[in-house]
């Protein structure tokens, strides 16, 4: 009897953070008809990550559990969509195309659920905003973003945050994006975001700034832990590269 209070409570708690983050489809539904499971998966790759300080790491992680057959989640996604078109099966199989870099079919995703009276999460937003950086349309993904915020003032994530960021800098409005990724940095401790703003002060000819953050990221890699070098090691490679080019 108390493993099963303690996992119905483990559940609800999950499912309730998955609600008010933006999460619900899918994850919410995972949560709750697979129990435990599916709240261990939900931690591992949507809230841990996140609490580590990079958002993208989920995407990281997935990667590196489909290195054996990189396409059989894909390919199961689909046919599942194929049988049964729903938001969420569409959702799934956004997500996987992310995973897997299939930037523009993750995109066609998106703009379908979008389009649908129930598709209207911030989640989906999001997604169809990172697709659009992705595929090199950032400001396509800025008036997804600032549509979004207009929206839903009160709705906010650290991937929200740093996807607006990310576009900000890439349609040269470089001064907005560098107090984006600092905030960001100061209230998540990302090391994303300090990678990304060392590389922004760099291409923005501030190369004294850039090489002092870029050199602390280096300094706090050098003394983390194992794991957290291997998790933040797209991070530090960027650093690595502005250190050089700066």
């Amino acid at each position: 009897m108390p493993i099963a209070f303690l996992t119905l409570c483990f559940t609800v708690g999950l499912a309730v953070h998955a609600a008010r983050t933006g999460r619900f489809s899918p994850w919410g539904w995972i949560v709750i008809f697979l129990p435990p499971l599916g709240g261990i998966a939900y931690l591992l790759i949507e809230v841990l990550p996140e609490l580590l300080g990079s958002p993208r790491a989920r995407v990281a992680g997935r990667r590196i559990a489909r290195q054996v057959n990189p396409e059989k989640t894909y390919r199961a996604l689909r046919q599942q969509l194929l049988d049964v078109d729903t938001v969420a099966n569409r959702a799934a199989l956004a997500e996987e195309c992310a995973v897997l870099g299939r930037w523009q079919e993750a995109r066609e995703q998106y703009d379908e659920i979008l389009r649908r009276p129930n598709g209207d999460e911030p989640l989906f937003h999001l997604g169809r905003a990172e697709a659009d950086l992705e595929l090199g349309r950032p400001t396509e993904a800025l008036a997804v973003l600032e549509a979004l915020q207009q929206r839903e003032p009160d709705y906010g994530s650290a991937r929200a945050e740093l996807l607006r960021a990310r576009a900000l800098a890439a349609v040269g409005r470089t001064a907005e994006a560098c107090d984006a990724f600092e905030t960001i940095s100061r209230h998540h401790d990302s090391y994303e975001a300090r990678a990304r703003l060392a590389a922004v002060l760099a291409a923005a000819d501030r190369p004294d700034e850039a090489r002092r953050i870029a050199g602390e990221i280096r300094e706090r890699l050098r003394r983390a832990p194992a794991h957290v070098r291997k998790l933040q090691a797209e991070w530090g490679h960027l650093a690595e590269e502005v250190l050089r080019r700066a």
